[in-house]
């Protein structure tokens, strides 16, 4: 009789806990030749026997059903043919309608067609069996990784931009991958501003080397950056599990207001076409028609850019009138350096008083995480009396936990801002002290930058650039005009409100 040989492990542990392919093979060949059949195929392979569909095991049911001179299947035990219902009957099928022999050496239990009663009995308990550990191992492996999540901590590959490591006590851990996470931060940091589609924006990494996984070259692909990059909340400080988020304890990448952005502009339905979005212009996206208030666009012809409104054709100006009205903005803008240096110097001073508003709300966010701290120490000592059960304190912990996330958000916002308000201020004059040779200087889509960062909306009428500015920046044009340059301190200066 002619035979096939099936040997397959679950895992790698199965491989090194004894039950190795080489075992078994040893252990069918052996069988084969004591009972005188002649193997001529034999399917080795490492395969899990869950519910979803096994490729190497269908191409063995395939090859057995396409060869009418197999008589019999040989395997070491039922578990390594099956662990569900599905495989059991395609097996069960090969037994009654095509005659095949199934052979299980180590449980001694060999099916004809003819096969009843006891053997059958023996094959659907081993079968049930096999399918019981198989699910007690999926239980087992969703309350381990429930426990780990809970615990902060992600139990399997890490993301792009991270790495998996081995602490000196021998503990797993994740930290930042030197050399990707930077490429994965300006991922986030392009996409916010609205200028790439997610294909546009592959390509761009791909050209700055960032590839799907750290040991291969595959260049990123467009499914993988949207689902496992873009919408993966770990870069700024949370793990999605089963929908509902977790809080870990690994570096984060980004801020979430970063990523926030980013799944705002993903899920816009105003996107620009690709087709339409490859070319850089100064006032893309950016001004409208003041007469139907449709986006102008911009084109070239005969190496001179037009600014139109394709919907009532109200507006066809050359970009260049524009450009020449938006660089005078810039030259109100501009800032002596003299006043610049004294404005500085003046917010360093202001700077101080602001101080004791941070303080204050730092003491009332650190009584907050004291209360909540002390709230959840009381619940743990009622779940161990019995006061309350364990899924009463887990409901409880999640909120307390919640609560704890926000405040300590919260008081990082407060040191960040202390820092961030002089360097922001700071920043603005530095740009206010060169805006108009910046601005004239700068690129299309750099000039596209400048104007967004200046313009709370604006428009055209005939040939006419109509803006309102930021407050910010009304203020300097308004300062710059009257040169009173701090209108609203005196000589009793306290902190704005």
């Amino acid at each position: 009789m002619k035979a096939v040989i099936l040997a397959r492990v679950s895992s790698k542990r199965q491989e090194e806990e004894g039950l190795s392919l080489d075992n078994q093979l040893e252990t069918l060949r052996a069988y084969a030749k004591e009972k005188g059949m002649e193997v001529t195929k034999e399917f080795v392979f490492q395969e899990s026997a869950g519910h979803k569909i096994r490729k190497r095991f269908d191409e063995l049911i395939a090859h057995v059903k396409s060869q009418p001179d197999i008589g019999a299947i040989l395997a070491y035990r039922v578990d390594r043919t099956t662990r569900n219902f599905r495989d059991a009957v395609l097996l069960d099928n090969l037994r009654v309608e095509e005659g095949k022999e199934l052979h299980f050496v180590y449980n001694r239990l060999v099916l004809t067609a003819s096969s009843y009663g006891r053997d059958i009995q023996d094959w659907d308990l081993q079968v049930f069996l096999a399918k019981q550990y198989l699910n007690r191992l999926q239980e087992d492996g969703a309350t381990t990784w429930l426990h780990k999540v809970r615990n902060g901590e992600w139990a399997t590959k890490a993301p792009c931009g991270y790495m998996n490591v081995e602490r000196d006590d021998g503990s797993a851990w994740i930290e930042l991958d030197p050399e990707r996470a930077p490429l994965v931060k300006k991922a986030f940091e392009m996409y916010s501003t609205g200028r790439y589609s997610i294909k546009a924006l592959a390509k761009e990494l791909a050209k700055l080397g960032l590839t799907t996984n750290a040991s291969s070259q595959r260049p990123m692909y467009t499914s993988y950056l949207e689902a496992q990059i873009l919408k993966n909340p770990f870069y700024y400080g949370d793990m999605d599990y089963k929908g509902k988020l977790y809080q870990h304890k690994y570096e984060k990448l980004i801020p979430k207001w970063l990523w926030l952005k980013c799944q705002e502009v993903r899920e816009s339905y105003g996107k620009t076409p690709l087709k339409y979005n490859t070319k850089f212009f100064a006032f893309k996206r950016l001004i409208t028609c003041a007469k139907c208030g449709w986006h102008l666009s911009t084109y070239t012809t005969k190496n001179i850019n037009y600014v139109r409104c394709h919907n009532c054709n109200a507006v066809h100006v050359k970009e260049a009138t524009l450009l020449e009205q938006a660089s005078n903005i810039f030259t109100d803008l501009t800032i002596p350096p003299t006043i610049v240096d004294d404005l500085r110097e003046k917010l360093h001073m202001y700077f101080k008083d602001e101080q004791t508003f941070y303080e204050d709300n730092v003491e009332r966010i650190n009584g907050e995480l004291k209360k909540i701290r002390k709230r959840m120490a009381t619940m743990y000592d009622d779940r161990l009396d019995g006061r309350i059960t364990s899924d009463e304190y887990d409901k409880r912990v999640v909120v307390c936990k919640q609560q704890e996330a926000t405040f300590l958000e919260e008081l990082k916002g407060h040191s960040e801002a202390d820092e961030a308000f002089v360097l922001s201020c700071s920043y603005i004059l530095e740009v206010a002290k060169r805006a108009s040779e910046l601005f004239m200087r700068s690129q299309p889509d750099q000039k596209n930058r400048l104007l967004r960062f200046v313009f709370a909306n604006a428009s055209v009428e005939g040939e006419k650039l109509n803006y309102k500015l930021k407050s910010v920046f009304a203020g300097i044009v308004e300062c710059n005009k009257s040169e009173n340059w701090l209108p609203r301190l005196d000589s009793n200066q306290r902190p704005w409100r």
